[in-house]
């Protein structure tokens, strides 16, 4: 009876303590929502809260040393917010802003690629015009006007002169160009302001409701000439590029990515994550009541390169003046122009790329504002000769067969052949008229001295017994008509066979094999190849894959390391190695004057070429390596229709140990 009355007791204490729980909250809504309700409604109508995208820091590109060849300076931008530019009234804030722009003389954006009165397209911009009447869902018969009045009906651009209506209807195409609505809050205006300009507009801000000043990173070059091919630059993306690649990775439409180098190849590494800004305004004023990172960004990593660009610099220079001293010569005549060239220079023991330098070359800070003139100054300064130029190897090819000749048994290191000047093996052929010369009539000739003076008769004797297949096989086991592995875009050039001349829409003769065997014919490789050809014969047949960069850091933690790769090997016997050894050697003993290899306390080991590109005009090519016997650098060089390859390999050379000391 008592545990009854107990268990009652407690129920009831239970009851009455749950409905005193509801009584206290119920007395709490009544207040939230009939006593303060007009007060917080009110309070609530009186802020907007904003999340606004935080751009992360770019991550930094450095050379070997720790010199910086891309990194960020703070930047002012003026910029649009969305969710607190007042609608109806952005037409009246753009005419403001353009108006203070004129005054401090600075510039904002204008995707449209219309004339200042909007009655004719903008010269050589046929690609934007397209996107104008496609954006615009016009024909594509459309003209200017026809573009400029859609724009005016649409954004109902009313009462002001014919140029303020175009610079307005120019602002909000460029706008709509990026996307700026509830989803993409941010709108940069105008980037890179001066700071008399900012504090102006700060003095005005009352008149721009939606409208801030804005820090972010400004990407800047420091060394703007050095390896610009190979650095890159940033630039804001088109639509096919957020579409098709940005968009997923989450980037606003207004981010800028990389546009080529290493800048664009390892966009994912040094763009970093954005944070967000939470901002809390007035809704009536449009004033800042708060601003809190609720998300904090995440920098970019660095790119450190394997580039030592005070080795570049030294190297280009050297390259400029040798051209420089090449086009005065040749001024006024006929045949070489010295167009252009490359150098590549490579960690013999890694595959570093240390320098690789193309000539004529530009500044990468001028990539954008001075395109124009860039792009079409004589001999392209934009093309990537190092990796990209395709060339004949001439006589340096000759290694490739002596190699495969050496290995495959078709010549031992003291086989000769017999050169009279002019081959004469097809002449069993009735009616035969191809006579292939050498430059010289060398005799019984072994592998060694046929290196060391380019005999002709020797190659094509050989390239004869071993075929096209086996040559290419070994080809590019050097490196030669592949893929180089670099982290760049190179191209993987070309080596000649019936395949290609069947490309090529030629047909395939089998004297072409001869030709071929001198680097003639359709081969055409890089002056990066070269280079890993030179490499791989400086390690025996060993080639490594060729990389620009060294390490990826954050915030100066190694977070990876790239490592020497293997992608081919073949065994040169220490007999037929030294016989190929001994050749080049003697190729670089033959450089006279002040540009001789033969005082320099090191031996060094180079084969030259002078390749045929027309019938009045050639390259001069050379690939090398030093010390001969220990090998630290190996490189290769091509002077486009220039001459004298040879005399640059001492100046690459004492410019490393003049950097580094002796070997």
């Amino acid at each position: 009876m008592q545990k009854k009355l107990s268990t009652r007791v407690r129920l009831l204490f239970l009851g009455f303590f749950a409905l005193g729980i509801f009584v206290v909250y119920g007395l709490l809504l009544m207040t939230y929502q009939v006593v303060h309700g007009a007060e917080y409604r009110e309070q609530m109508n009186r802020t907007t809260v904003t999340r606004i995208s935080v751009d992360a820091a770019r991550g930094n590109i450095i050379d070997r040393n720790g010199v910086l060849l891309a990194t960020n300076e703070v930047g002012l931008n003026i910029v649009f917010y969305y969710s607190s530019l007042p609608s109806g009234e952005e037409n009246d804030i753009i005419a403001q802003l353009i108006a203070l722009c004129e005054e401090k003389g600075e510039e904002y954006i204008d995707l449209l690629p219309l004339s200042d009165d909007g009655t004719s397209f903008l010269p050589d911009a046929e690609d934007e015009i397209e996107t104008l009447r496609s954006a615009l869902g016009l024909n594509v018969y459309a003209t200017a006007e026809n573009c400029l009045y859609y724009l005016i009906e649409q954004y109902d651009i009313q009462g002001y002169d014919t140029q303020m209506t175009r610079k307005i209807a120019g602002v909000r195409y460029s706008m709509y160009r990026s996307e700026f609505s509830v989803n993409n809050n941010v709108y940069r205006f105008a980037e890179n302001v001066s700071y008399d300009l900012a504090l102006t507009f700060k003095e005005l801000s009352y008149r721009f409701p939606g409208v801030e000043i804005e820090e972010t990173d400004l990407r800047i070059y420091p060394e703007g000439k050095t390896a610009p091919h190979i650095v890159g630059t940033i630039g804001a993306m088109n639509a096919e590029e957020y579409a098709d690649t940005y968009k997923d990775a989450g980037y606003p439409m207004n981010a800028y990515v990389g546009k080529f180098g290493i800048e664009k190849e390892y966009e994912s590494v040094l763009h970093g994550e954005e944070g967000i800004l939470t901002v809390e305004r007035n809704a009536k004023t449009g004033e800042i009541l708060s601003e809190v990172i609720t998300e904090p960004p995440k920098a970019g990593s660095d790119v450190v390169l394997t580039v030592d660009s005070v080795y570049q610099q030294k190297l280009q220079e050297i390259l400029n003046i040798h051209l420089d001293a090449l086009r005065e010569e040749q001024e006024g005549k006929e045949g070489n122009h010295a167009e252009g060239g490359a150098i590549v220079v490579l960690n013999a023991k890694t595959g570093e790329v240390l320098a690789a330098v193309t000539a004529p070359s530009y500044d990468i800070n001028d990539f954008f504002t001075e395109y124009d003139t860039i792009s079409t100054a004589e001999y392209n300064p934009l093309t990537n000769r190092a990796f990209s130029g395709l060339y004949r190897p001439g006589s340096t090819f000759k290694t490739v067969v002596a190699s495969a000749g050496l290995t495959e048994g078709i010549i031992t290191p003291t086989q000769t052949v017999y050169c009279a000047r002019v081959y004469t093996y097809y002449n069993y052929i009735p009616g035969n008229t191809f006579h292939p010369t050498c430059l010289g009539t060398h005799g019984n000739i072994a592998v060694s001295d046929a290196l060391t003076v380019s005999c002709n008769i020797f190659f094509y004797e050989v390239g004869r017994l071993l075929g096209i297949d086996t040559i290419n096989r070994y080809a590019n086991a050097f490196g030669l008509g592949v893929d180089t592995g670099l982290e760049l875009y190179s191209h993987p050039g070309y080596l000649s066979s019936p395949e290609r001349s069947e490309e090529l829409g030629t047909e395939w003769f089998q004297g072409n094999v001869v030709q071929a065997s001198i680097g003639q014919m359709d081969t055409a490789v890089t002056p990066l190849q070269l280079a890993v050809q030179a490499m791989t014969l400086a390690n025996r047949g060993k080639r490594y894959q060729a990389h620009l960069v060294k390490e990826i850091q954050y915030q100066g933690e190694v977070l990876s390391v790239t490592e020497p790769t293997v992608l081919s090997e073949i065994t040169l016997s220490d007999e037929n190695y030294q016989a190929i050894l001994n050749g080049m050697i003697g190729a670089a003993n033959r450089v006279t004057g002040e540009y001789a290899l033969t005082d320099l306390g090191y031996t060094v080991a180079i084969k030259t070429g002078t390749p045929q590109v027309t019938n009045d005009t050639y390259n001069s090519v050379a690939i090398g390596f030093a010390p001969a016997d220990d090998p630290v650098l190996a490189f290769g060089i091509v002077l486009e229709e220039g001459e004298y390859a040879n005399r640059l390999v001492r100046q690459l050379l004492d410019a490393y140990t003049d950097l580094y000391g002796d070997f």
